[in-house]
């Protein structure tokens, strides 16, 4: 057996049940350790959590990039024979949309007229409109007759303002301009569905429906739409904007070109880049004390063990054999608080992932419930740091204190 490792182990348990100074002193460390595992585990996954269900948000409720007609150059709508202009460097997803302001009232009785009106935008899209939004953002009904019947989806938080339910009846006033002036044409409409995204910016505004709705009352062409929705697999800047200077290089500034950065979705992104920043702070904070109770720790062994140290070299020991001691102290008051806070800080987030045990307000946080991110690479991340951060804390207290210390001195001393 190797000498260090069952000389650390059998003397370190053993001085700390005689001595209250040195327990204490190791309950402290093993608790600052364990909770320092238990909040860095929860920072990681809560943190890249919240970054990951969001992203997948943004990445499916509207194209990253958005283009229509520049006004200047020719009309307001585009032929949708103009979609195969943008499928070039790893795009494979365009979606052609058009959108008009409405208004949406609720069908009632004649004797009462018209109440309850709202303003919002009708979002006209075609029938093969990305399905990832459906399968993950619809959360009543069905878009099966969105495109054969007078149908629309609205938000659920749309939907409980207008105190409408699936299958209920609305009135949608689609406004355009005639002669100089503002014109309402009325059409019913049926609420096949309910959608939510949890994104305020979204919910609060569209209604979703066939774009030949407004293709009929702005007078277009079957094949006319607004502009295209161009869906790409990343919300990372750099791509995004290379993707739009390559548009506006290659068509010389035919099109008008938006980005998710250039909209109203850029506060939501800002707010994930702070994600960024807290869990650093966190994790720099964890650090600090880490490394604050390891060294106060280490100069209180080494000041309960200069006996040891002092017969261990009359004996012969050399400075490596002590060293090695020591690091095996450190590593005997790691392990059990290593233990005991990985597997509270895994268990819940087990049962956060399965029974959604936090739950948070939607409007300020963009999802209902704390969001929960697995990832072994970030547990193993986090021990390391802390098992090197120890290590390197302890170092050079070691290394300079232990090979200074005269061993008869000690001895005649105690």
């Amino acid at each position: 057996m190797n000498f260090e490792w069952f000389f650390s182990r059998k003397t370190i348990w053993k001085d700390c049940r005689k001595n209250k100074i040195l327990r204490t002193i190791v309950v402290v460390t093993q608790s600052t350790i364990g909770f320092s595992v238990i909040i860095s585990i929860l920072t990681f996954s809560v943190g890249f959590g919240f970054k990951t269900v969001i992203n997948q948000k943004l990445l499916n409720i509207q194209g990253q990039i958005v283009i229509v007609n520049n006004p200047k150059k020719e009309a307001c709508f585009l032929s949708l024979e103009k979609k195969n202009l943008f499928f070039f460097n790893s795009i494979s997803f365009v979606y052609p949309f058009s959108e008009k302001d409405v208004i949406v009232c609720k069908n009632i009785c004649e004797n009462k007229g018209i109440e309850d009106v709202e303003r919002f935008v009708f979002k006209g899209i075609s029938k093969d409109y990305n399905p990832v939004f459906f399968k993950n953002f619809l959360v009543s009904g069905s878009n099966k007759n969105l495109f054969s019947r007078p149908e629309i989806l609205l938000s659920k938080k749309i939907s409980i303002l207008l105190k409408l339910n699936k299958g209920s009846s609305i009135l949608i006033g689609f406004i355009s301009m005639k002669n100089g002036k503002p014109f309402v044409f009325y059409k019913k409409f049926y609420i096949c569905g309910l959608y939510d995204t949890g994104i305020p910016e979204f919910d609060n505004v569209y209604l979703i429906g066939d774009m030949k709705h407004i293709q009929s009352m702005n007078g277009w062409k079957r094949d006319s739409v607004e502009g295209f929705e161009i869906f790409i697999s990343s919300l990372d800047p750099k791509r995004i904007k290379s993707l739009k200077k390559e548009i506006n290089q290659k068509y010389s500034d035919q099109f008008l070109v938006k980005t998710i950065y250039d909209q109203s979705h850029q506060e939501i992104i800002e707010w994930l880049n702070v994600f960024n920043v807290n869990i650093f702070v966190i994790i720099f904070s964890v650090m600090i004390a880490v490394i604050f109770n390891i060294i106060v720790f280490s100069i209180i062994l080494l000041l309960e063990r200069m006996k040891t140290i002092g017969i261990l070299k009359t004996l012969g020991a050399r400075n490596k054999i002590i060293y090695k001691i020591f690091l095996y102290y450190i590593m005997h008051i790691l392990t059990p608080p290593l233990i005991i806070g990985n597997s509270i800080g895994f268990l819940f987030l087990i049962l956060q992932k399965k029974f959604r045990l936090i739950s948070l307000n939607q409007t300020q946080y963009y999802v209902d419930v704390v969001p929960v991110y697995l990832n072994i690479n970030h547990f193993l991340f986090i021990n390391i740091s802390i098992i090197l951060v120890c290590l390197f804390s302890v170092f050079l207290p070691f290394l300079f204190i232990i090979s200074k210390i005269p061993p008869i001195k000690v001895i005649k001393f105690e």
